[in-house]
């Protein structure tokens, strides 16, 4: 189980899929999820790239198998996510590189493309929103003054099904699928949740849009909740090289409910660069 270690107290966990041959130098990819997730959550992607990519996840600081985190408020920066994941870069020794992410995976991406150019070969956004609207803040409050309030009155489990089952995943999708997604979401401390959604929920990736010089593609769903058209308009007037595509869905989650059509969005959108 691969640890980077940061500081004394802070390690990220990665996790390498290369199924490539061994006299191949094949790109690395990088697959970052988003607000609470792991690297676990992008397991339908792995068996599809591994083959022909060096597949790399990272947990988020307090996440997924990284090590536990003490001080949420002071430890939980997006500063110090973008240099987590500078730092793995390095160890590895693989820049640059192809990075993917979903939701604020994404996000991520968008900052570390503008801050650190060099590092970033080409960027897939899915279901990636350069901010949280207020219509978006509202729902996953469901009826209490705040989305934090929410988690913390619910407790995260119920909190992250009632949203799920809002915003996140269609009626028709498998019931087991969707258990999954709320146990493997609710693992991680409730502190270190809370924090994470009061992070993305102030996010605001604008300003570094227009200093994104390598190509980007843009998977979004067709009639997203957290992914509008005005989220959509504001891609596409900032970022340089910038494609656009939609899934059929009015939900968030198209990396986990339409896999293979993002993938082979992903995929081909990787391939043309060569």
């Amino acid at each position: 189980m691969p640890l980077l270690t940061i500081t004394k107290e802070i390690q990220i966990h990665y996790q390498i899929d290369d199924f490539t041959n061994p006299w191949d130098d094949r790109p690395t990819l990088f697959l970052q999820h988003g607000n609470g997730r792991s690297g676990a959550f992008w397991y339908q992607w792995v068996p599809l790239l591994a083959r022909d990519y060096r597949v790399v996840r990272v947990d988020m600081r307090g996440l997924g198998q990284s090590s536990a985190v003490k001080n949420p408020s002071q430890d939980i920066q997006i500063h110090k996510c973008i240099n987590d994941l500078v730092k793995v870069i390095s160890e590895l020794n693989c820049g640059p590189i192809l990075f993917c992410g979903e939701s604020m995976g994404g996000i991520l991406g968008i900052i570390l493309a503008a801050t650190h150019p060099h590092l970033i070969k080409a960027l897939a956004l899915v279901s990636t929103p350069v901010f949280i609207n207020q219509a978006m803040k509202s729902k996953y409050s469901l009826g209490f003054s705040s989305r934090l309030e929410a988690m913390h009155k619910m407790g995260i489990k119920e909190w992250v099904y009632q949203t799920s089952v809002l915003a996140r995943f269609p009626p028709e999708t498998n019931p087991q699928l969707l258990q999954w997604y709320v146990d493997e979401f609710s693992k991680s401390a409730p502190e270190v949740l809370i924090h994470y959604s009061d992070l993305v929920n102030s996010a605001n990736a604008t300003e570094f849009l227009k200093d994104i010089q390598c190509p980007t593609i843009a998977i979004m769903p067709s009639n997203g909740p957290i992914t509008d058209l005005k989220q959509i308009e504001i891609l596409q007037a900032q970022i340089p090289q910038l494609r656009v595509e939609t899934i059929n869905s009015d939900f968030h989650m198209i990396h986990l409910t339409h896999v293979e059509p993002c993938v082979n969005l992903v995929r081909e959108f990787f391939s043309e660069l060569n």
